[in-house]
């Protein structure tokens, strides 16, 4: 934020004379003009005036509260904002050696009424920090000295050649490198600080002054404020007490050596000073100033003309040894004042030292209002661009097509699971038939072998016929019971899918979107997606392990084909051990023949012969052997791919029992999800009453926000519109009044017809506050109301705080726009500018004329109010019309809907009624396939029976239209005729004859049943028949209920849809038979 441009303040304060100057008999050079800020040299026409000038006779303490203590005040408040703020702020001391700068500013702090400027600074820092208790404030302190261009850190705890900082310009602000910032809570640490830096600033004696300050000091205080409850407000102010060494002449304090270089190095920092200040009072932007001639100057560049409120402190010293001639003491007492005149021209440029984060945000804010305003006023209508309204539907459009196909990929995954199931049964009644095949064929090749070598046991190969036999009726009635599951399976899939059918009709009509909110619909998809891609996950597990079970399955087959090829290799090796062993017993035998061949001296040729028949015999055995070393390692290769085998099989089970207990999950989580889906359903169609009567209220409330969004919005724009014109004779008259307007009749014409506008303008802005008033009360009920609401509704409550925020901030722009208009002081003064009879007359034909106007305008507005109001009236009167036709509707509709669900229900309870007919008629097939069983083991004593014809009335398949309808072959794209297909049309055939021929007439035609039961299922023809039963019927006429047309009608309803049952039921069986 930034503050008006501030010239530095200048207080010159005139020290009293000291001891040595009285015993001297010096006299005072300057007089203080009493009640005037003026400074008068004795005996000459020179006169200074300054903002503060005190004479030698005023306390530290009045010094302090007249110019220092409202400075003070700078750091917490700007003096030019309503809000508070925060600004740097720099009190800094000149003047020549010995002038009273230390005394003045406190560095050496001592106690009570001596205090400088810096203790008393310190403590009502303090006490303003501790009367803000809605603020935080950190505060930190550091001192500095700049002794012969070197700066040192005066806290620092390092050696005096360690404490050297240099100066860093980051190209906006001056930052000390290194330099110690201690964090204080109160003033005794503060002052603590102070005087620790105090003891090691660099003084020495000179003829002038025997302390004397040997280097400028800088005394920094920095303090970070923010209000508790908004970060936003966090703002920086540093407070700089500069306290600088006098200028002095070596001829006067007599310094030599280090003394002298350390007066140099002063005068020449502050000859760069006074250069500054020279320049910048010069008033000439295009300058050059130069701040980088001294590191004096460059630590005070943002005092003297930069972001800073800056008092300097003039010191100046009376004393002069002759008044008549101008001395030392004068001529620096001359100076010193002429510099601090020129420091009256310097114009600082104060600005609020906030974060840049906090700042940029705050602009941000500021010009977010401004716009909103701006718009609201130029009326125009922020609406999503066409392009992001394409993108949101095609956004729509695609998550409803993912959710539609997630939906039918789970049917699919149902439908996986079953053919997974079906498989396992399949798998496991085809492993458990090869396993009981093997040992049939095992056993019927024992028998064979033992038929053939004993062909006379026949008890005993009857017997043993008959078990086998046995097993294959027991591998047959395995198979049945497989198939029957397989069955079974097969219903509860249908039977699923016709209620996620069913679901999907029901959900059709009321969708979830439109019932359920947004955070409970995205859970039940979450739920949805989430069980899909386990099931998904668990489909995939299940396939590798099919894909692993085939691949070892084939390494199987191919390893018992090569152990089958090994088995032979054994039978070779044994009959060549065998043919070893006689050829050893051979060669043997032929080497005992030649020795007592060789002993009996027989002839060599023989002798000969049998030595070649040994060695051929030997080569023999060495070639078995080496067969026999092949074959054996052939067999050790057999017993590893047996091992192989063993290890295979052992996998496939493992991988059998994953496969089983990965499908059971699957089965387990399908049901699980199914019920919670069934709930979920159940839910909607509790919700939808409900929501029925919402979107009604619903409805009610949109219309009437609607209505006082248009009211708001008039009214806003009626606001703007004052506040527009209020704005422009604001600004027509201060043109005016710079004009200075004569006092002809043209200039008093023109400037009543501003007064008349802005006092209209005036008027219109106050009414209209007052409403916006009442508005921002009642949006405040109105969001009170919805936060104390059960159903919070976060978007309206969003548009309420932007509605109260906007109200807010043309309450405050309507507010200052009135105060600027002043109206209560120019009521006082508006007819001063009358002077004369003919202005005055001039005045009121105006005003007359401008009543007549007014009230004629006045007219034609009440009559536009009267025809618009008729006009209302009529739309009114059909837009009641309009919602009595929509209620009526709404009512026939949900009539419907309610006679629909009773439909269903009685639909469903005659289904379980078909299933427990369904269980009994299993149950008598179980039965009956049981006795048959066992009149096959004693088939020898059963007599044949002879086999009875079945009527129409014992097997009666019942088809009807309309379930025909729904399975129409010729639209379905997907229908493959098969040959289960022919079969069930040869059965429909068959029953459409069965119903002809089993339809009864008498002799004039009409129909008749032969019923001995009471005639209410669709085995009596007349029922069948849709006709009542006659007196030429064989029913009682006590028990049927086929004789009365209001019974009729009942009970015919209930048959077809128990037909429909039962069509579908012999359909689904004919399929798996």
């Amino acid at each position: 934020m930034l503050m008006s441009e501030d010239s530095v303040k200048v207080a010159v304060r005139i020290r009293p004379l000291v001891r040595t100057e009285i015993e001297r008999g010096c006299q005072t050079c300057l007089d203080v003009i009493p009640g005037e800020s003026q400074i008068v040299i004795c005996n000459t026409t020179k006169s200074f005036t300054f903002n503060y000038v005190f004479s030698p006779d005023v306390s530290q303490e009045e010094f302090y509260n007249t110019a220092v203590k409202n400075m003070v005040k700078n750091i917490f408040q700007g003096k030019l904002c309503l809000v508070i703020t925060s600004y740097n702020v720099t009190i800094l001391a000149y003047g020549q050696t010995g002038s009273g700068k230390t005394h003045s500013m406190g560095t050496n702090y001592v106690e009570a009424e001596n205090m400088g400027v810096i203790p008393r600074a310190v403590n009502d820092i303090f006490d303003m920090i501790l009367s803000k208790e809605d603020w935080n404030f950190k505060v930190t302190v550091s001192f500095m000295e700049l002794y012969q261009e070197q700066l040192y850190d005066l806290l620092t705890d390092k050696q005096r050649n360690q404490s050297i900082v240099d100066i860093r310009d980051d190209g906006k602000n001056i930052k000390i490198a290194g330099l110690v910032e201690k964090e204080v809570k109160n003033a005794t640490e503060t002052l603590d600080c102070l005087t620790q830096g105090s003891i090691g600033r660099a003084t020495g004696a000179t003829a002038m002054n025997a302390q004397s300050s040997r280097s400028h000091a800088i005394f920094t205080l920095c303090i970070y404020q923010h209000k508790k409850d908004d970060l936003n407000t966090a703002t920086t102010a540093k407070f700089h007490l500069v306290d600088l060494a006098g200028s002095e002449r070596s001829k006067k304090t007599q310094a030599t050596g280090e003394r002298f270089k350390e007066g140099v190095n002063i005068n020449k920092g502050l000859l760069a000073l006074g250069n500054v200040i020279s320049q910048l009072g010069e008033g000439d932007p295009t300058a050059y100033v130069g701040y980088r001639d001294s590191k004096l100057t460059r630590l005070l560049q943002d005092s003297l003309g930069g972001n800073s409120i800056t008092l300097m402190i003039a010191c100046v010293s009376p004393a002069v040894f002759n008044t008549n001639v101008l001395d030392y003491n004068l001529d620096e007492t001359l100076s010193t004042l002429r510099y601090a005149d020129r420091a009256c021209k310097i114009k600082n440029k104060p600005v609020v030292n906030q974060d840049p984060k906090i700042s940029e945000i705050n602009r941000l804010n500021k010009l977010v209002q401004e716009l909103k305003l701006a718009l609201v006023d130029q009326e125009i209508k922020v609406s999503c661009p066409l392009e992001h309204q394409e993108l949101a539907e095609k956004n729509q459009c695609l998550q409803k097509k993912i959710r539609d196909l997630t939906e039918k990929f789970n049917i699919n995954l149902i439908e996986t699971l079953a053919m997974h199931e079906r498989a396992e049964l399949a798998e496991q009644a085809r492993e458990k038939i090869q396993i009981n095949m093997i040992e049939i064929l095992e056993e019927c090749k024992n028998l064979l072998d033992d038929f053939n070598k004993n062909p006379d046991k026949y008890n005993e190969h009857c017997s043993r016929l008959e078990a086998l036999y046995l097993k294959i009726l027991d591998i047959q009635n395995d198979q049945k019971k497989t198939s029957e599951e397989l069955i079974n399976y097969e219903i509860s899939s249908i039977n699923a899918n016709t209620f996620t059918i069913n679901h999907e009709e029901d959900s059709g009509q009321t969708s979830m979107d439109e019932i359920c909110s947004p955070d409970s619909l995205d859970d039940f998809h979450e739920k949805q997606e989430e069980h899909t891609l386990l099931q998904v996950k668990r489909n995939n597990e299940v396939q590798n392990i099919n894909k692993e079970l085939a691949i070892k399955e084939s390494l199987i087959c191919q390893l018992l084909k090569n152990s089958s090829q090994t088995m032979d290799y054994s039978k070779e090796i044994q009959e060549m051990e065998q043919e070893i062993k006689t050829l050893q017993t051979e060669k043997e035998e032929l080497l005992q023949a030649l020795q007592n061949i060789q002993a009996n001296n027989v002839s060599s040729k023989l002798a000969e012969n049998r030595r070649k028949k040994v060695q051929e015999l030997e080569k023999k055995i060495t070639e078995l052997r080496r067969k026999i070393t092949e074959q054996d390692k052939i067999v050790k290769m057999k017993e590893k791919q047996d091992q192989q085998i063993k290890n295979l099989s052992n996998e496939m089970r493992v991988l059998k029992q994953t496969r089983v207990k990965l499908i059971r999950q699957m089965r387990n989580e399908s049901d699980k999800f199914t019920k919670w889906k069934g709930s979920k359903e159940k839910e909607l169609n509790r919700l939808k009453d409900q929501n029925r009567k919402q979107v009604n209220e619903v409805t009610r409330l949109k219309m009437w926000h609607s209505k006082q969004e248009i009211v708001f919005k008039r009214k806003m724009e009626e606001a703007f519109a004052v506040n527009k014109r209020l704005k422009e004779a604001l600004d027509l008259q201060k043109r005016v009044k710079k004009e200075k307007i004569n006092t002809n009749t043209n200039k008093i014409r023109d400037w009543l017809i501003q007064e008349i506008e802005v006092l209209v303008s005036t008027i219109d802005a106050e009414y209209s506050l007052e409403k916006i008033m009442q508005d921002r009360a009642s949006l405040v009920c109105m969001l009170e109301e919805l936060q104390n609401s059960n159903d919070v509704n976060e978007t309206k409550i969003a548009e309420l705080n932007e509605f109260l925020a906007l109200r807010n901030a043309q309450i405050t722009d309507l507010q200052q726009k009135i105060v600027e208009s002043d109206q209560e002081n120019n009521a006082h003064t508006r007819w001063q500018r009358i002077h004369t009879m003919d202005e005055a007359k001039i005045a009121l034909k105006l005003l007359l004329k401008h009543i007549a106007e007014n009230r004629r305008k006045q007219c034609v507005k009440e009559y536009e109010h009267n025809e618009l109001q008729g006009k209302y009236e009529l739309l009114q009167a059909q837009l009641n019309e309009y919602h009595i036709r929509q209620k009526e509707k709404r009512l026939s509709k949900k009539l419907s809907l309610n006679d629909t669900h009773s439909i269903k229900e009685y639909k469903n309870e005659n289904e379980s009624k078909l299933r427990e007919e369904l269980e009994l008629y299993k149950q008598k097939c179980q039965e009956l396939e049981e006795t048959l069983s066992g009149k096959i083991q004693n088939k020898e004593n059963v007599r044949p029976k002879k086999v009875r014809e079945f009527k129409s009335k014992d097997f009666e398949l019942v088809t009807d239209v309309s379930s025909t309808e729904d399975d129409n072959v010729e639209k379905d794209p997907d229908w493959i005729q098969t040959p289960l297909y022919n079969r069930i049309q040869s059965l429909l055939n068959t029953t459409k004859t069965f119903d002809r021929k089993s339809v009864k007439r008498t002799s004039n035609g009409d129909t008749k049943c032969n019923c001995k039961t009471n005639c209410v299922t669709r085995i009596c023809t007349c029922r069948k028949n849709k006709s009542l039963c006659g007196n030429n019927c064989k029913c009682g006429v006590n028990n049927c209920q086929n004789r009365d047309q209001k019974n009729l009608n009942r009970t015919l309803f209930v048959e077809q849809t128990k037909s429909e049952e039962e069509c579908d039921e012999s359909l689904k069986k004919l399929r798996y038979i």
